[in-house]
């Protein structure tokens, strides 16, 4: 069976919805014990009842990847600068940030480091994040970034619990171009016209939108064999509504609360 049905059968058998942890526990914020993007937050995720976690994903200046969201070091480590422009071994040696700015022991994971802490039940939601001017430079634009992802995924062997996702058309349309059965989703913003009709052009399995998607959006997307996950959605009340318009995947910060509202 392709990767894709695997991956679609595995949401479908969670209905009403999946529960994906974003970032782990959510993004770096005051108060918080986990960095963002982290085995710990990832870990507590799964802790808390989600059935899978959504991580950001970079390319360095030598062409590794990275587990970060930002474009620069500055807000989630001990360090400065933009990924692009520092080597692998540069952004390694650079210390993740507690929620009051206190360097943790964790520096920045691989994704390989994620999927062996994560073991082999847990959805991992790749979200490829395309550089913006200033720190996109010629050697870490959307074909590096996807070249790496795909021989990643190969080596680890994780594509049949794997959604690749991004904001960026390029790099979903070269995702699905390169490994067709692959599950890939076009992430959308606050603004959602034109999400579906785009997925659809793009050969996209799911679309992503804001968690004020309207309802006449989540259906005419399920209508039209698309699954739609919504982020990032934190109180019981806006996953019940998310649920209601017929979501199959919610991204959030807060699994305990989805997990409680799913009765698991």
């Amino acid at each position: 069976m392709p990767p894709i049905d695997i991956v679609r059968e595995r949401i479908e058998a969670l209905a009403p919805s999946a529960s994906l942890g974003h970032r782990g526990t959510g993004p770096t914020r005051e108060g918080h014990p986990f960095p963002e993007n982290s085995i710990s937050s990832f870990l507590a995720a799964i802790e808390q009842g989600a059935d899978g976690i959504e991580l950001d994903v970079e390319i360095t200046q030598d062409g590794e990847l990275i587990v970060m969201h930002d474009d620069t070091l500055d807000r989630t480590t001990d360090c400065t600068g933009c990924v692009s422009e520092l080597t692998f071994d540069q952004i390694r040696a650079c210390r993740l940030l507690d929620g009051d700015g206190n360097p943790t022991e964790e520096g920045p994971p691989t994704l390989m480091e994620v999927y062996e802490a994560i073991g082999l039940n847990t959805l991992v939601n790749i979200e490829l994040k395309v550089f913006e001017p200033p720190c996109l430079t010629a050697t870490t634009g959307p074909d590096a970034l996807v070249a790496a992802v795909l021989e990643e995924i190969a080596r680890i062997g994780a594509a049949d619990r794997t959604i690749f996702s991004s904001f960026d058309l390029l790099a979903v349309e070269l995702i699905k171009t390169q490994k067709p059965g692959y599950y890939c989703a076009l992430i959308g913003n606050e603004t959602e016209n034109g999400l579906v009709d785009d997925a659809m052009r793009f050969g996209q399995d799911a679309i992503h939108p804001f968690l004020s998607v309207s309802a006449e959006t989540v259906q005419s997307a399920l209508d039209q064999g698309l699954q739609v996950t919504v982020w990032t959605v934190n109180t019981a009340a806006s996953m019940q509504a998310a649920i209601d318009k017929g979501s199959t995947a919610i991204i959030t910060d807060q699994p305990a609360v989805l997990s409680q509202l799913l009765g698991r």
